[in-house]
């Protein structure tokens, strides 16, 4: 499927005039589906379900929401918190857009890259009239920052439709993660994680956020959140 075939397909999902040319209406009504004023929260009996379910510690699971998602599981305007990544773009539209969104596609960002937390949508948004797919592979989304890339190996079909279930509330960005550790087969790594000892944490944080996990102290930034 092309660039604008990806497009049309989502303006078609989204109720828009599918021409292929993802402007200022196909974006708006995008944002509109994206947003929730008033999102469901997660409970207490949210958080020890889950820690009974994958047989983990309540204190580590929220650790883990904290250390991920600090400013919450959604943002000011009521749409999941997301994380855009230049290098994923870059990896799912096969540098296709190097050239002419150099700040979208291209290897990793540097210190400061990022960019404002309150401009993340605004760098999906203009990724989306580029190759939609490629947009919402390429951010890490909600309470726990699970990459969209990994939307279908954990049975959302796409990262366009794990985006959408994740809008409804904070128990499907629990319901997300819950996914995302089972996948990534990371149940007894979770388990061993102990408050207060980074060291316990490095065999998760290594699966759950990769081998640069030491470049921003995850097992540390996780051992503590959990005291």
């Amino acid at each position: 499927m092309t660039s604008k075939e990806k497009r049309v397909a989502l303006q078609r999902r989204i109720g828009v005039a599918a021409d292929g040319d993802f402007g200022s209406k196909s974006k708006a009504r995008l944002l509109e589906l994206l947003t929730n004023p008033k999102p469901v929260l997660l409970t207490p009996s949210d958080l020890q379900r889950t820690a009974d379910l994958l047989r983990a510690p309540v204190a580590i699971i929220r650790a883990v929401r904290k250390v991920e998602a600090p400013r919450g599981a959604f943002d000011s305007n009521g749409r999941p918190s997301i994380l855009f990544e230049r290098h994923k773009f870059r990896a799912h539209s096969n540098g296709a857009f190097d050239d002419v969104a150099p700040d979208l596609s291209g290897p990793p960002y540097g210190a400061g890259g990022y960019g404002t937390f309150a401009g993340q949508y605004d760098k999906l948004m203009r990724a989306c009239s580029l190759d939609p797919e490629a947009a919402f592979n390429a951010c890490s989304w909600g309470a726990f920052q699970v990459l969209g890339e990994n939307a279908a190996a954990m049975g959302y079909g796409t990262a366009i439709d794990m985006a959408f279930a994740l809008v409804a509330g904070e128990p499907a960005h629990l319901e997300c993660f819950v996914r995302f550790v089972r996948m990534k087969r990371l149940e007894d790594e979770l388990r061993a994680c102990l408050p207060g000892d980074p060291g316990s944490c490095i065999p998760f944080v290594t699966g759950y956020n990769g081998t640069g996990f030491l470049q921003f102290g995850y097992h540390i930034k996780l051992a503590e959140a959990a005291l």
